[in-house]
């Protein structure tokens, strides 16, 4: 009889010891300020070549995807710029769906309208280790961020 009221007390024992342990593993928030997970922006807005030389109107916080065609295995690429007001989030190149050696692709960037005012974002299409001539194809837009 004492020998089963030792082992019931050890399985008590060793029950509350995970339970006060397991409770240490939880993380809670520190209070305000703490940071937390980034908000979706307010709206998703996606360019591409038919908005060149456009303004767009657009809420702070707003998302701004734009694609541009891009072959990189010509050399050329697009030389990006862009100003204060857009946040750089990513870039990516989308290659083709099609199995064709030498096919372009799609250049995509994503930028945050951050604050407001103006932001522009302008883009030529060359070979990097060729002199800016003019005649190259450029892209760029102005966005004003409310």
């Amino acid at each position: 009889m004492t020998h089963s009221k030792r082992i019931h007390a050890m399985l008590i024992a060793a029950f509350l010891a995970v339970c006060v342990l397991g409770a240490g593993c939880t993380s809670q928030p520190e209070g305000p300020g703490t940071p937390t997970e980034t908000p979706a922006p307010a709206e998703e807005f996606a360019f591409n070549e038919t908005d060149n030389n456009t303004n767009v109107t657009l809420q702070a916080g707003s998302g701004i995807t734009i694609h541009l065609a891009e072959n990189p295995t010509t050399g050329y690429g697009w030389n990006v710029t862009s100003s204060r007001g857009l946040q750089y989030v990513n870039d990516t190149f989308i290659p083709p769906d099609t199995g064709l050696v030498g096919a372009g692709g799609v250049h995509e960037w994503q930028y945050l309208a951050a604050e407001k005012g103006t932001g522009e974002f302008s883009a030529i299409y060359r070979w990097p280790w060729e002199n800016v001539t003019g005649n190259e194809t450029t892209f760029s837009m102005t966005f004003t961020i409310e």
